[in-house]
C-alpha cells in the first residue's frame, strides 16, 4: 500500500474539515429519516403529478374559478364489459362488477347508484320543465298519457302534483340515451344501442337481444388522494385482483389516479433500471481500467454522499419530491463520479506516493465544479417548479460529491501495484494519448462545424404537451373510450358566458347551441356540456307553466271522469300548480338532480355566469371558438392545452437565454485563467452543443424544453472536459509517439542541435516533461472515463418510456458523444 505523506496539513487538508463534512452528512441523514419514517410528523410525500412540474399559469379570475370547479382529481370511472353478448359472458361481467364494487368500498365512495334516482325534481318546479319529447303532444295525447300514469303497472300516480307524468319524461330526457338501470346496477350500452330508450327497466336478456354487449358502470370518488401511493397501490390491487379472477372480462378505466399510479410505477422502474444500469456500467468500466475490485466501493463514496446531501435538502426546501427528480437524480452517478476519476487517475499516473503533486489538480477540479454549478443554477431561475427542483438537486449533489473527493479520498491509501508504469490504467492512458489529430482532421472538423452551424437555420421547436404525459397509449385510449361512451367533456377547453341576469344567460346559452351544432356537423367539435342542455329558458318555462295550468283546468277533469275519480281532485291540483314557479340556474345546481350542472355555473352577485365545457375539439374548431369569443365581450374562450403549450414555449425560450447567459459568464471566467488557451476549454462543450442541435435539426426533431435540459448537462460535462484539456494539454512526450497524428515536436529537434547543454539540466527537464506528460495522460484518461460513464448514465435515459426523460437522454447521447470526439482536438 502507498500511504499518504505525513507533510503538514494546510487549508482543506486539515482534519477539522473532514470531521465537519462528516457532521453535515450525519445531519442530512437525520433530515432524510424525518421524511421517510412512517411515524414521523415531518413525513414527506413523493409527488407523481405532472401538473406539479408546471408553473402557475396566467389566467383570468373567472378562468381560475372555472377550473377550480373542475377538480375531479379523486374521481374515477370503470366500465366492466364482456367479451361477447352471450348469457354466460354477461353473467361473468355482472359478477366482476359486483366484486370490483366490494373491493373499492374500503378506499372509495361509490356514487353511481344515486345517479338516476337523484334526477327527480321538487313538485313546485316540475310543471315548468317539460321534456322536448312531450312538446308536440295534442290534447288527446295528454289525456291518454295521464290515463297511462294511472293504470299502467309501475306508472306514476301523483294526480295532485304531477297528473301528466312530467317527472318521468324529464328524468328520461336528462338520462343519457345509452344509460339505464338494470339488475340494480347501471348499464352503459355499447354504441350500437345508443339510440334505444333508456327510461325503462331493461333486463339482461333484453340488453343482449337489442344492444349486444354493454358495460356495467362503476363511478366512485377516492376517500384519500389520487396522488397518495398507498391509495394507488390499493386501487391497483383491487383492479388487478378482479382481472385475475375474471380474465375474460374487459375493463375500461378513466381517472387521474390511474395515470398518477402508472407514472409512479414507471418512474420507480426506470429509477431502478437506469440507475442500476448506470451503476453497473460504471463499476465495470472502473474495474476494467483500475483492476482493484476492493477499492471500487470506496470510489463510489462521493456518489453516495452527493445523493445523501442533495436528497433531504431538496425535499425540505420544496416540501415534496417529484418522481422525475428522483429519476433524473439517479443519473447523477455519471457526472458526480467525474471528480473521483480525475483524482484517481492523477494519483495513479502522475504522483509518486499517491498524494504529492495533487495541488495542480484542485484548481481545475474547482473550476469545473463552478462552471457546472453556474449551468445548473441557471435553471433554478426558471418559473417551472420541476426544473427548479431538478436544478437544486443536481447542484447540491455535485457539491456533496466534490467535497467528499476533496476532503476524504486523498486520505485513502493506494495499492502498491496501482502506480506501476505497466498498469492497465497506464496502458489505457498511453493508447488514448496517441489520438492527436493532424491537419486533415482539423480541416474536416472545421467543415463539419460550418455545416452544423448552417443547418441550425432549419431548427424548429416543439412545445406539445405529449412530452409531459408519461401514460401508455393503452391507458390513454381507455380514457378516451370512456369519455366517448359517457359523452363527458374533458374540461381542457371551455367557454365562459356572462350575462346581466340568469334569464339572459339561459337565452344566450340556448342561442349558442346553434353554433355548436354547426361545428359538430363539420366534425370540428365532439360533445359538449351546457346548462342549455339541462334547463329551458325562463321564457320557455313560463310558457310551460301557463300551458300546464290550462291543461290542469281543462283536460284533468275529463281524465278524472274517465277514470271514475272524484272531480274535487281538480281543485287540489290547481292549487298545487298555482304555487309552481320556474327553475333558475342557481336553484338548479343546488338540487341533487343539478349536481351535473355545478361544473357549468359560477356563482356571482354582480352577473350570471355560465360555462360550456367541450370534449374533442379540432384545431379548426378551437380557432372558430376563439374567434367567436374575440368578437363578443361577454364570452371568454379558454384552451388549457394551448395555454400550457405556450407556457412551455415561453419557459424554453427563457431557459435558452439563461443558458446562453451562463455560457457567456463561464467563457469570461475561463478567459481570465486561460487567456489564449480558452478555446481549449470551450471547444468540447460548445462544439457538442452545436453538433447536437444540428443532428436534431437534420432528424426533423423539434427542440423542446427537455432537450434544452439535456444540453445543459452536456454543457456541464463538456466544460469539465474542456477545462482539463486546457489545464493539461498534450505534451511533447506524447506527440513524439503519436505516430501518424503529428510530426516530431520542434523542442526535440532543438535539443539535438545543442550539444553544449549540460547533462544535469537536460535530465531535469526530461523529468519535468515526463511528469507533465503523465499528468496530461492522467487527465485524458479521466476525461475519457468521465465521458463514457456519463454516456452510460444519461444515454440510458433515451430509452425511457417517459417522453420528457427520453428527450433529455437523446440530447445527452448525441451531445456527450460529440464532446468526447472533440477532446483530442482540444488537447492538441
Amino acid at each position: 500500500m502507498t500511504s499518504p505523506s505525513r507533510e503538514p496539513r494546510k487549508g482543506l487538508d486539515r482534519a477539522i474539515w473532514r470531521w465537519l463534512w462528516a457532521a453535515a452528512l450525519l445531519l442530512c441523514a437525520l433530515l432524510l429519516a424525518a421524511k421517510i419514517v412512517p411515524q414521523s410528523p415531518w413525513r414527506g410525500a413523493i409527488d407523481t403529478r405532472i401538473t406539479a412540474m408546471l408553473p402557475q399559469q396566467e389566467r383570468s379570475p373567472l378562468a381560475a374559478r372555472a377550473e377550480s370547479l373542475d377538480d375531479t382529481a379523486n374521481r374515477l370511472v370503470i366500465l366492466v364489459g364482456s367479451r361477447d353478448a352471450s348469457a354466460a359472458a354477461r353473467k361473468q361481467r355482472d359478477a366482476a362488477a359486483q366484486a370490483l364494487r366490494q373491493a373499492l368500498a374500503p378506499i372509495a365512495r361509490l356514487d353511481d347508484g344515486k345517479s338516476l334516482e337523484s334526477l327527480r325534481l321538487p313538485a313546485e318546479v316540475q310543471p315548468a320543465l317539460i321534456a322536448p319529447s312531450l312538446a308536440g303532444l295534442s290534447d288527446d295525447d295528454w289525456q291518454a298519457r295521464a290515463l297511462r300514469q294511472l293504470f299502467q303497472p309501475g306508472g306514476q300516480r301523483d294526480l295532485i302534483r304531477d297528473p301528466f307524468g312530467l317527472a318521468g319524461a324529464w328524468q328520461s330526457w336528462l338520462t343519457p340515451a345509452n344509460l339505464s338501470l338494470s339488475g340494480g346496477q347501471l348499464l352503459l350500452r355499447a354504441p350500437a344501442s345508443a339510440g334505444s330508450v333508456s327510461n325503462e327497466q331493461d333486463s339482461d336478456e333484453q340488453n343482449s337481444e337489442e344492444g349486444g354487449s354493454g358495460y356495467r358502470l362503476i363511478s366512485a370518488t377516492l376517500t384519500g388522494s389520487a396522488y397518495a401511493m398507498s391509495d394507488q397501490q390499493a386501487l391497483e390491487q383491487a383492479v388487478n385482483g378482479v382481472k385475475a379472477d375474471y380474465p375474460d372480462v374487459q375493463l375500461l378505466r378513466s381517472g387521474l389516479v390511474f395515470h398518477a399510479s402508472n407514472g409512479a410505477q414507471q418512474a420507480k422502474q426506470e429509477m431502478s433500471t437506469i440507475g442500476l444500469g448506470s451503476l453497473i456500467g460504471v463499476l465495470l468500466l472502473l474495474w476494467a481500467v483500475f483492476r482493484t475490485p476492493r477499492r471500487l466501493p470506496l470510489l463510489l463514496v462521493p456518489v453516495a454522499t452527493g445523493v445523501l446531501f442533495a436528497l433531504p435538502l431538496t425535499w425540505w426546501a420544496f416540501g415534496s419530491l417529484h418522481v422525475l427528480t428522483l429519476a433524473f437524480g439517479a443519473s447523477l452517478i455519471g457526472i458526480s463520479i467525474d471528480y473521483v476519476l480525475h483524482l484517481e487517475c492523477m494519483r495513479r499516473l502522475a504522483t509518486t506516493n499517491g498524494r504529492g503533486g495533487l495541488a495542480a489538480l484542485w484548481p481545475g477540479l474547482t473550476l469545473g465544479l463552478c462552471s457546472s454549478l453556474a449551468a445548473y443554477l441557471a435553471i433554478t431561475l426558471t418559473p417551472m417548479p420541476g426544473l427548479r427542483q431538478m436544478g437544486m438537486f443536481a447542484a447540491l449533489g455535485l457539491i456533496g460529491a466534490w467535497l467528499s473527493v476533496r476532503l476524504w479520498l486523498p486520505q485513502l491509501p493506494l495499492p502498491t501495484q496501482a502506480t506501476r508504469e505497466d498498469s492497465p490504467a497506464a496502458r489505457a492512458a498511453g493508447c488514448l494519448a496517441r489520438a492527436i489529430p493532424d491537419k486533415r482532421s482539423w480541416q474536416a472538423l472545421g467543415l463539419l462545424l460550418v455545416a452544423a452551424l448552417a443547418s441550425l437555420y432549419g431548427l424548429r421547436s416543439d412545445d406539445r404537451l405529449t412530452q409531459l404525459n408519461p401514460s401508455p397509449a393503452s391507458l390513454i385510449n381507455e380514457q378516451r373510450e370512456v369519455q366517448r361512451l359517457l359523452a363527458e367533456p374533458d374540461g381542457l377547453r371551455y367557454l365562459i358566458v356572462q350575462a346581466e341576469t340568469d334569464a339572459a344567460l339561459l337565452t344566450r346559452l340556448h342561442a349558442l347551441e346553434d353554433t355548436f351544432q354547426q361545428l359538430n356537423a363539420r366534425q370540428q367539435l365532439g360533445h359538449w356540456a351546457s346548462l342549455a342542455q339541462q334547463l329551458p329558458t325562463l321564457e320557455r318555462q313560463q310558457a310551460n307553466l301557463g300551458a300546464m295550468r290550462e291543461r290542469t283546468r281543462t283536460l284533468l277533469p275529463q281524465v278524472l271522469s274517465t277514470a271514475g275519480l272524484p272531480p274535487e281532485l281538480v281543485t287540489r291540483a290547481e292549487q298545487a300548480i298555482a304555487d309552481a314557479h320556474p327553475l333558475r340556474p342557481a336553484d338548479w345546481v343546488a338540487l341533487p338532480a343539478g349536481e351535473m350542472g355545478q361544473r357549468l355555473w359560477l356563482d356571482s352577485r354582480s352577473a350570471a355566469i355560465g360555462i360550456v365545457r367541450f370534449g374533442d375539439v379540432t384545431t379548426e374548431g378551437s380557432e372558430a371558438l376563439a374567434r367567436l369569443a374575440a368578437d363578443d365581450d361577454s364570452l371568454e374562450y379558454v384552451d388549457q392545452v394551448a395555454r400550457l403549450s405556450t407556457t412551455l414555449g415561453r419557459i424554453r425560450s427563457e431557459m435558452a437565454w439563461l443558458v446562453g447567459g451562463a455560457v457567456v459568464f463561464i467563457s469570461l471566467l475561463l478567459a481570465l485563467r486561460y487567456r489564449r488557451s480558452t478555446w481549449r476549454a470551450l471547444l468540447p462543450p460548445m462544439g457538442g452543443l452545436v453538433l447536437t442541435l444540428a443532428a436534431l435539426t437534420l432528424a426533423g426533431v423539434g427542440l423542446n424544453l427537455f432537450h434544452l435540459l439535456g444540453l445543459l448537462l452536456v454543457l456541464g460535462i463538456g466544460l469539465d472536459a474542456g477545462i482539463f484539456c486546457a489545464e493539461h494539454p498534450a505534451r511533447s512526450a506524447e506527440k513524439s509517439s503519436a505516430g501518424i497524428f503529428c510530426a516530431e515536436h520542434p523542442a526535440r529537434s532543438a535539443e539535438k542541435g545543442n550539444p553544449t547543454r549540460s547533462a544535469n539540466e537536460k535530465a531535469g527537464q526530461d523529468r519535468a516533461e515526463a511528469s507533465t506528460s503523465r499528468a496530461s495522460q492522467a487527465s485524458l484518461l479521466a476525461i475519457s472515463l468521465s465521458c463514457a460513464s456519463s454516456l452510460l448514465a444519461f444515454g440510458l435515459l433515451s430509452f425511457s418510456q417517459t417522453p420528457a426523460l427520453a428527450a433529455l437522454g437523446l440530447a445527452c447521447l448525441l451531445g456527450l458523444s460529440a464532446t468526447w470526439c472533440l477532446v483530442p482536438f482540444a488537447r492538441s
